[in-house]
């Protein structure tokens, strides 16, 4: 049988309850629709961590974050073999596109990909310059002498068209890349002779939500405070919603809820269009096509927003549709699965070998009991950023806490490194409000084995999953563009 072509498409920050395949009353994703009409919807998929460097390296090793201990090193170590190294290896070429800094070479996650473009960037170039990095790599000088130095540090036309790029970049014509996303996929497609595989990242809904002002006027009915919150500093006004500083009002809540749908739709719009070019030339039958949310996002559940401090369903319940060779047509599967079974999904369907840990969608019994979800342990705020927001470390400190969750289809506990206890029934409590820990001593102790269960399968005892190992040194500006993502740490 011939080897299929792999399309992995990570939709960052995407709630599953936005997609309109899932919620038909949201008419964000047409394109989607489309294609999970042709193929499978998982309903019930689920992150291994609500943000995108464990969540990833999850996606791409298999393995839950405790097993890599990425939350504490912030790098996937190169002993856990990736999808695209393991795909490399069985004669796959490999590339990777995202706006997402986790995915700069720090952290480890391109381990095995040929090629990788950066969309923080115009021109592709080893050096990444913005104003940020700049000012703190030169504290108090003049912008224009900083680039100047920092442009000696690699290709200094390139560096200069690129933090030119980003001073003359107007908020109506601003995406987080989409727009510039499919020339380079296709360029690269076109080029192969083999099998490949290649994984499409978009950040459009990724907080800031500052979709194109087309999309941001179809889908808010009050311009005037959308117009307000597309010019706000939107991470600002998070942190300071979050610490309960200075809360949205219920009405910038609602409007900040349709920015984020508006760029979802923007995020499809763009999904389409490589879609379409996909059957334009002959590739969409060939090729198996995965589209999932590395993780959800916060939108006012439990006063947080973004994605962080939590692992409630709004963060981990993510879209997942596949679609391609011996894969049957819009099917759908209820019971639960994980976002790190991708990997096993793909090396099947690659015919690559499968090492003993993975396991795929494509099995007969690729769902689960239970998923498991894990943040943290958080860092403090760095003192810029604190000073940007206006706010105090102390501010943070209820949520300096990490979190485990274990989830069945009808119950969920949360455990918290503080001692906290969170158990809902969700059948009868989906926004997870009612804690009935301590009225449910039975529940609470099945799902309590079921984490312990889940430990020692996975080869963990409960204090390894808060092991602290020293970070890698990052380049100042990579902390800035993470910063810029609304990353403290």
């Amino acid at each position: 049988m011939k080897q299929p072509n792999v399309l992995l498409i990570i939709l960052d920050a995407t709630r599953v309850d936005h997609c309109s395949y899932y919620n038909p009353a949201l008419p964000t994703t047409p394109a989607l629709d489309e294609l999970a009409a042709e193929g499978v919807i998982f309903q019930a998929a689920f992150a291994c961590a609500p943000w995108t460097l464990p969540a990833m390296s999850a996606i791409l090793t298999g393995l839950y974050p405790a097993q890599t201990n990425i939350e504490a090193r912030r790098v996937l170590a190169s002993t856990h073999q990736t999808l695209a190294a393991r795909l490399k290896a069985h004669g796959y070429a490999t590339f990777a596109i995202s706006k997402n800094n986790w995915f700069g070479s720090e952290f480890g996650l391109l381990q095995g990909f040929d090629a990788f473009h950066k969309l923080w960037q115009l021109l592709q170039t080893k050096t990444d310059l913005t104003e940020v990095s700049l000012s703190q790599a030169y504290p108090g000088q003049n912008l224009v002498i900083s680039a100047a130095k920092g442009s000696l540090r690699g290709n200094w036309l390139k560096n200069t068209v690129n933090l030119l790029s980003r001073r003359v970049k107007v908020l109506k014509d601003s995406d987080y890349g989409a727009r510039r996303t499919s020339q380079p996929v296709q360029q690269w497609i076109s080029a192969q002779s083999g099998p490949w595989f290649a994984l499409v990242h978009y950040l459009e809904a990724h907080l800031e939500y500052k979709p194109p002002i087309q999309w941001a006027r179809q889908f808010t009915d009050d311009w005037p405070q959308a117009q307000t919150l597309l010019a706000a500093d939107q991470v600002r006004r998070c942190y300071r919603h979050i610490t309960g500083v200075e809360r949205l009002t219920p009405e910038e809540l609602r409007v900040w809820r349709q920015l984020y749908a508006a760029e979802v739709a923007y995020q499809d719009h763009a999904l389409g269009q490589l879609l379409r070019w996909l059957k334009e030339t002959g590739r969409y039958n060939d090729t198996l096509i995965i589209v999932v949310a590395d993780h959800g996002e916060s939108l006012g559940e439990h006063g947080l927003l973004n994605h962080l401090y939590g692992v409630y369903d709004p963060l981990i319940h993510v879209p997942l549709v596949m679609r391609g060779p011996g894969i049957g047509r819009g099917s759908k599967v209820s019971s639960l699965v994980q976002t790190n079974d991708i990997f096993g999904t793909v090396l099947t369907a690659a015919g690559a070998p499968l090492p003993d840990h993975a396991r795929s969608l494509l099995d007969a019994h690729g769902t689960r009991r239970y998923i498991v979800a894990e943040y943290g342990p958080p860092r403090t705020p760095h003192s810029d950023l604190l000073a940007r927001f206006s706010l105090q470390a102390s501010d943070f400190a209820p949520f300096m806490r990490s979190l485990v969750a274990v989830r069945t289809e009808r119950h969920k506990l949360i455990t918290g490194s503080d001692g906290t206890l969170e158990l809902y029934d969700l059948a009868n409590d989906p926004a997870e409000l009612a804690n009935q820990a301590a009225g449910a001593p039975e529940k609470l102790v099945e799902l309590r084995g079921l984490l312990a269960e889940w430990q020692s399968a996975v080869g963990l005892a409960p204090a390894q999953q808060t092991a602290s190992v020293a970070p890698p040194v990052v380049a100042p500006e990579v902390a800035a563009r993470l910063k810029a993502l609304g990353y403290l740490d």
